[in-house]
């Protein structure tokens, strides 16, 4: 296998899947998404932040029928090269979040966007400076790709990470994939009165160094829970799903 050496390139799709296999029991995780989309029987489905193909690949096995969407290329290539190697025929679709409610309007019964993707809205693909009223487009392109009492699956920083100390400082076990030693390290600090958490990525392959770092939003849960609300979702609540990393926010289309 060839190793990209760019992490503004393919890379990233290797540094997520690498973050994804050491923060999630996958197993565990698509049971629990299982047990609360409920029976797969005609149930559309949109994963708007479908990334390298976790766990959209799984609950297509399961036969549930999904559009996965992701806003980044290199992602998406890291998405058919996993769905190649699982032997799953599912094809993403490159969209951004804020062109979803004209292209999908009214046509899903379920949303997802997983990942603490959202956080990243209007900044992950090229890093600009966090703008709030790109989340407020995103969740309201959301609302708009459901039908009338579709649901939301969405999660966010955990308050207890949002408001910890930081510098967060993850060193992840090194690893030996395919012949090469991969270690990854992860550090997050934040601006509360900016609203900016800043996501530092640092990635050795073979002892090459790749710098790689993310500004994403600050979302308190309070002001999440109000633009849900205003966005046209009622029944917004917490979300309990074994072996999810973040905290899951749900809700109803009105």
């Amino acid at each position: 296998m060839d190793w990209p050496v760019d992490l503004d390139g393919p890379a990233v799709g290797i540094v997520w899947d690498l973050c994804l296999s050491s923060e999630y029991e996958r197993d565990k995780l698509v049971q629990g998404l299982a047990e609360w989309l409920g029976p797969p029987d005609g149930l559309r489905i949109l994963d708007c932040a479908c990334g390298s193909g976790f766990p959209a690949l799984d609950l297509h096995r399961r036969g549930y029928l999904l559009t996965c969407t992701d806003g980044s290329l290199f992602m998406l290539e890291r998405f058919r090269r996993n769905a190649r190697t699982a032997g799953v025929p599912l094809e993403p679709r490159q969209a951004l979040w804020e062109e979803l409610g004209g292209t999908y309007e009214g046509m899903f019964d379920v949303v997802i966007c997983r990942g603490c993707s959202l956080t990243y809205a209007g900044t992950f693909e090229t890093d600009a400076e966090p703008d709030w009223n790109a989340v407020e487009r995103s969740i309201r392109s959301f609302a708009a790709c459901l039908r009338p009492g579709g649901r939301l699956y969405v999660d966010i920083t955990p308050e207890g990470e949002l408001n910890g100390v930081y510098p967060q400082v993850t060193e992840h076990e090194p690893r030996t994939i395919n012949g090469h030693r991969i270690e990854l390290r992860e550090e997050v600090t934040a601006d509360p009165q900016a609203r900016l958490r800043l996501w530092q990525v640092r990635l050795r392959i073979d002892g090459k160094v790749l710098d790689f770092e993310r500004r994403s939003h600050f979302v308190p849960h309070s002001d999440f829970v109000k633009l849900l609300h205003e966005a046209g979702f009622a029944h917004v609540d917490r979300g309990n799903v074994p072996g999810e990393r973040y905290a899951v926010f749900v809700g109803q289309r009105r």
